[in-house]
């Protein structure tokens, strides 16, 4: 079987250390967080350490990803910005830094000057040993590019989001293309409404699981199936009717339904 994870951030309404003793009691073996935030980091660590979780995955800012593909100021302000994840995921023993490449509907095209500035930071990361995992959003040519430019051999892999690919790919499928190059998961729901990106937990939306399953099981991927989930925090209800214990087994139970299905 296939490990389980989820995301972890600092507003979750829990707290987030009683958070992350009910998803370690719940099941969950891995976690991954968002952002650059050294205290919260540092925090997320030393409780994997405590409760025996592997914190798998550092996902980078992206608010301003789309400068990367410019030969300015900003862009070169996005390389510094991705180098210092890899930093904190050096320093923290965390083995994935995962990027978008691309935000909203009219980003950029593929540019040499971006490229450039992508490879210094695929260079930078590699020079850490960490691997660098881009997920799909709304445009394929962005990581079907980079993913030809540095072949399995490299340290860059794919981050295969189901949730974006029902919600913002117009029914194309990311994991028939890419899939061989999985390196991990973002795992949740939605119902299938373009632009409409809910982060539910699996079975809550539309999207068909029986077909991620089918994939999964067809695929030589064996590693975690991570949940990215909107968590209940003070700006947003999702879940909030839940206790932190029946939020954490109702997560564990849904993904965990995926794996079984998926074996």
């Amino acid at each position: 079987m296939r490990k389980i994870g989820i995301n972890v951030s600092p507003d979750v309404i829990y707290g987030v250390d009683p958070f992350m003793h009910a998803i370690a009691a719940a099941g969950f073996e891995s976690v991954f967080t968002y952002g650059n935030r050294p205290e919260f980091i540092d925090r997320v660590d030393a409780l994997c350490r405590e409760l025996g979780m592997k914190y798998e995955a550092l996902h980078a800012p992206s608010d301003h990803i789309n400068d990367i593909w410019f030969a300015d100021e900003k862009g070169d302000a996005v390389v510094k910005l991705l180098c210092e994840s890899v930093d904190l995921a050096a320093a923290h023993g965390i083995p994935i830094v995962i990027v978008h490449v691309s935000s909203k509907e009219n980003c950029p095209h593929v540019t040499d000057a971006g490229l450039e500035n992508f490879d210094r930071f695929v260079k930078y990361a590699a020079g850490k040993n960490i691997t660098v995992a881009v997920e799909n959003q709304r445009k394929l040519g962005n990581i079907a590019t980079i993913l030809e430019i540095y072949g399995p051999e490299s340290n860059v892999g794919f981050c295969w989001d189901v949730g974006h690919e029902a919600c913002f790919a117009y029914g194309r499928e990311y994991f028939p293309l890419f899939g061989s190059r999985c390196v991990i998961t973002h795992i949740h729901d939605n119902n299938c409404r373009y632009n409409v990106d809910e982060h539910l937990l699996p079975y809550d939306g539309q999207i068909d699981f029986r077909r991620t399953a089918d994939l999964l099981h067809a695929s030589d991927y064996k590693g975690t199936l991570m949940l990215e989930i909107d968590l209940p925090a003070e700006d947003n209800d999702k879940y909030r009717n839940l206790s932190m214990e029946q939020f954490a087994a109702k997560a564990y139970a849904a993904v965990n339904r995926l794996n079984i299905l998926a074996e």
